[in-house]
């Protein structure tokens, strides 16, 4: 079956945000390892505020291209697991110029205690409710697209496996602390977002539409 030049792009798309998701997290497992102290420079802690942006455009064109997966078998858990998901991660980004800020703080600023943003949190704990507790929506979105495409997947539906793991260790390493599982989340979410954009990418009949979609419904029109 072929596809439409405008379909045959959101598929480009897809396949290169998986792929370029998947460097990020790679990137961010590597540099969480060999930074020994923890602390980060001005020049890093600018960086975080753009690799945000930067993510959060990746991200997207990802997990439409996970639905798109689902689209013709479990639309609706395509739908739903790509929503949860883009919820949860712009809740990160949030969260992300919050570590800026709080980074700046303790690295020292005049005027200012450097546990001052803790401070907040802690004499108004409604603000962080808003806040950190609807990130849950990130690993939500993971575990059910993951579940979805080792159920439906038209690519090989072992590669939902770890997508489904690396939601269900996000809150373990994220929320709880612990090292080991943050960077056990990342490598698996790097694995699966590889092998998704890979399939997409080398695979265009694995893209396709829904039963009677709009090719079957150009093909009418024009016949």
């Amino acid at each position: 079956m072929s596809i439409s030049h405008s379909s045959n792009r959101r598929r480009l798309i897809a396949g290169a945000s998986l792929v370029g998701l998947s460097v990020t997290f790679l990137a961010h497992t590597v540099a969480g390892l060999t930074n020994e102290s923890g602390a980060l420079s001005q020049t890093t802690n600018a960086l975080v505020g753009f690799e945000a942006v930067l993510n959060s455009l990746l991200m997207t064109g990802a997990l439409l291209g996970l639905a798109q997966l689902l689209r013709a078998r479990a639309d609706w858990a395509g739908l739903l697991g790509a929503a949860f998901a883009l919820v949860g991660w712009a809740v990160a980004t949030r969260i992300s110029a919050l570590i800026q800020i709080d980074a700046l703080l303790r690295a020292g600023v005049e005027g200012v205690p450097p546990a001052a943003l803790e401070s907040a949190f802690k004499s108004a704990p409604i603000v962080w409710t808003s806040v950190f507790p609807v990130g849950l929506f990130f690993p939500l979105g993971l575990i059910t697209l993951g579940v979805a495409l080792c159920w439906r997947s038209p690519l090989n539906r072992w590669c939902g496996l770890p997508l489904a793991l690396g939601g269900l260790l996000f809150p373990v390493g994220r929320a709880a602390g612990h090292e080991f599982a943050v960077i056990s989340c990342d490598l698996l979410l790097a694995a699966a977002f590889a092998a998704f954009g890979w399939g997409i990418l080398t695979r265009p009949e694995a893209w396709g539409t829904t039963p009677g979609g709009s090719e079957t419904l150009k093909s009418s029109v024009a016949g």
